[in-house]
């Protein structure tokens, strides 16, 4: 599978995964390919945290609806100081809070990094969350990328039970699991280039 045809052909998963654990080999060579994202000045800020375990997966999830439905019940004034909670932004985003939001997957790697180790750390979570993503489909594996992970640190239970210190800041998570593949996603629509793209191009003419 080459570069392009994994972009093209991969598929966020959402359920249809496997009773079938992911070896840990696999969870590191998806780990090493997020490691081998590009990163602001080199800074390679971005740091995982790996939970496999059920009850665990399963307390991260109840959190993440928990917190997910009070943003929802409070959105009109959660939109007035958050911009990307604001009107139909708003709306859109707690479409997605469901009481299973990982879909049964069995593990879970959370991408994040400490607030003072660069200026784009965030920037650099998303790349390397990229990166892990197209390595796990290579692999044979399915993900998912997880937005609502980032309300968790408000819980200090699950902040201390994951080991995470103070100034580290939740930017991305995938889940990953070994997937149907019979009952992979239909090919979604996409916008062509010429929709999506204004050019300025060097006159060939040299005119």
């Amino acid at each position: 599978m080459n570069v392009i045809e994994a972009i093209k052909t991969r598929r966020s998963i959402k359920g249809n995964f496997l009773d079938k654990p992911v070896e840990k080999e696999k969870i590191e060579q998806v780990i090493e390919a997020g490691l081998w994202a590009p990163s602001g000045q080199n800074q390679q800020p971005c740091r995982f945290i790996v939970v496999t375990d059920p009850e665990l997966l399963a307390e991260i999830e109840a959190e993440m609806f928990r917190i997910g439905e009070t943003v929802k019940k409070l959105l009109p004034i959660v939109g007035l100081f958050k911009k990307e909670l604001s009107g139909e932004k708003g709306r859109r985003a707690v479409k997605s809070v469901r009481p299973h939001a990982f879909h049964g997957a069995p593990g879970l790697i959370i991408i994040g990094a400490m607030s003072d180790s660069s200026s784009t750390y965030r920037k650099d979570c998303s790349l390397a969350a990229q990166n892990m993503m197209l390595a796990a489909h290579e692999l044979g594996l399915g993900t998912c990328c997880m937005g609502w992970i980032t309300t968790i640190h408000k819980s200090k239970a699950l902040t201390a039970k994951l080991d995470i210190p103070k100034g580290f800041e939740i930017c991305q998570a995938i889940t990953i699991g070994y997937y149907d593949t019979d009952k992979t996603p239909k090919t979604p629509q996409r916008k062509s280039v010429d929709e999506a793209t204004t050019w300025f191009l060097k006159d060939e003419a040299g005119e």
